[in-house]
């Protein structure tokens, strides 16, 4: 019986170092998950503060005093300069980016800002480490809420039903590194939103400065526009003065021009009697002379008859005389010469009533008309007559000007027009150097051979 107490006593004592064994096992590794987790959670909290940085943190800091200095002071910009504030905070963004872009800072804040739900992380008991389950995908918080605020779901602990089933739990743990990453999500969101305000209020400073410089050159102009409207004052105030002398001696003149117009009415009136008296004299004139060219011509007409006639015996005569092989005895008698042909010795002779005729002749016939010259250009080799298309003027028509019964040039027509003609004087011909504006001279027409 002693033997058999001894055995139990000693049983109960390797049990009890046993027991003690056991708890001394799961104290250590929940004495290593927690030191492990707290270490975790340090490293990874200086490594979102970027604490070993800390020459950019003291440039980021001074730059963030150089900017507010340059916003507090307020100094004026001019038009066409940079921006100060504008350069400051370029400045800065710059220097937060370096620290903000960084590898490690973007990769820890990544892998930080997660949910660790049911068996999100593992432990390693070799390397005594939390590590992340790769049988699960973890997901960033859809919002700063508790992922795992309904306990019902997400027990603390595991929590076994009645029907055998396990609830698992989310430990302490794992909902602290989910609202840490969160704290960490928010610190970056806070530092893009400062970085933002600070853009938009550089663009609404720069904004300001516009409206500034427009509101001091606008001050400047109004300044001058003052100064500009009293000198326009003075300047209206004179020149209401001069258009009052003015507005009189138009009102002055007015006066005598309507006495010179009741002047000028009266005058032709006396000049448009004068025409109606003028015009019937010279229409007897041109009756008179309507007249005499019937005479005239009638006269010639008869010696023509008379010509002719003469000139046709005489045709008969000499040709029976050359049928009977004789001579016709020429008979001692002055041949009649046409007086309209041209001659050597000066241009057609006309009487008044055919220089009348050829006046009025709605063409210039073979005996020419009379005229005079209206400009002469002895350079340019140009002449201008005032004889036009309504005369039967054409272009490229030759004519031979007659002045005091000599040839004084031959020109060709080069453009006409109702009323005159522009034409060349032709070389070799003629004195055309004696021909003045206002000669009178017998213009001519000329038939070119032609082959």
């Amino acid at each position: 019986m002693r033997a058999l107490a001894t055995i139990f006593r000693l049983l109960a004592t390797v049990a009890l170092f046993g027991l003690a064994g056991i708890l001394w096992l799961k104290w250590d590794t929940f004495t290593s998950q927690t030191h492990s987790f707290l270490d975790e959670i340090v490293s990874d909290a200086y490594t979102i503060l970027q604490s070993e940085r800390d020459a950019q943190w003291k440039d980021i800091s001074d730059k963030k005093s150089s900017f507010n200095e340059i916003y507090d002071a307020n100094d004026p910009v001019g038009q066409n300069d940079e921006n100060p504030l504008s350069m400051a905070a370029e400045s800065l963004a710059s220097s937060e980016k370096a620290i903000l872009k960084n590898p490690d800072y973007r990769e820890s804040l990544d892998s930080l800002n997660m949910e660790y739900g049911v068996d999100a992380l593992i432990w390693n008991s070799e390397t005594k480490q939390w590590q992340v389950n790769p049988s699960t995908k973890l997901t960033p918080p859809a919002s700063f809420q508790d992922p795992f605020a309904d306990e019902s779901k997400f027990p603390k602990a595991d929590i076994k039903k009645e029907d055998g089933t396990v609830i698992r739990g989310v430990p302490r743990p794992n909902r602290l590194r989910t609202v840490i990453g969160m704290f960490y999500k928010d610190r970056d969101d806070k530092f893009k939103e400062i970085a933002k305000l600070r853009e938009m209020l550089v663009s609404r400073d720069i904004e300001l400065r516009e409206y500034q410089n427009l509101y001091a050159k606008e001050k400047e102009r109004k300044e001058q526009l003052e100064d500009e409207v009293g000198e326009l004052t003075v300047k209206v105030a004179g020149l209401e003065e001069d258009l009052k002398r003015e507005k009189q001696d138009r009102q002055a003149e007015k006066e005598a021009a309507e006495q010179k117009e009741e002047q000028l009415n009266r005058l032709v009136a006396d000049l448009e009697d004068q025409k109606i008296k003028t015009e019937q004299a010279h229409q007897e004139f041109i009756d008179t002379l309507r007249n005499e060219q019937k005479e005239q011509l009638a006269a010639l007409q008869d010696e023509v008859r008379k010509a002719d006639a003469e000139g046709y015996k005489r045709g008969i005569d000499e040709m029976i005389s050359k049928q009977q092989g004789g001579e016709v005895d020429q008979p001692n008698e002055e041949v009649s010469v046409n007086p309209f042909l041209p001659t050597e010795d000066g241009p057609p002779k006309l009487s008044q009533a055919e220089l009348m005729l050829a006046a009025q002749a709605k063409t210039i016939g073979e005996n020419g008309v009379p005229s005079t010259v209206g400009r002469v250009d002895g350079k340019s080799g140009m002449i201008l007559l005032p004889l036009g298309s309504e005369r039967g003027v054409e272009l490229g028509n030759v004519y031979t000007l007659w002045k005091e019964n000599k040839k004084a040039a031959r020109i060709r027509v080069q453009s006409v027009s109702q009323g005159f003609s522009l034409a060349y004087l032709l070389p070799q011909f003629g004195n055309p150097q004696e021909l003045r504006p206002g000669d009178s001279v017998h213009v001519v027409p000329e038939i070119e051979e032609t082959l």
